[in-house]
């Protein structure tokens, strides 16, 4: 990986917990964004893969909004199972 910051990208899209996916997007965005914050000043071709990163996170978190919007906010969970 070129940056240093993509592998912070990397882990988020390969997790597979969604239960661990929204820290790991919360780090990966904070590391482009502390990227940004040391130097302001990129190269096109950073520039662009910091543009579909946070695309590519954007989904990530559509998903997970997705995947808590589908359960009812009163179900129980008994051993893995809805009660």
């Amino acid at each position: 990986m070129p940056y240093a910051w993509q592998k912070f990208y990397q882990e988020a899209a390969l997790q597979s917990d969604f239960q661990k996916l929204p820290d790991c997007i919360a780090k990966a965005e904070a590391a482009i964004q502390q990227r940004l914050a040391d130097n302001p000043l990129i190269d096109s071709a950073e520039f662009e893969a910091i543009g579909k990163t946070l695309a590519a996170l954007g989904v990530l978190k559509a998903r997970i909004n997705a995947l808590h919007s589908e359960r009812p906010p009163y179900e129980e969970r008994l051993g893995g199972y809805v009660a």
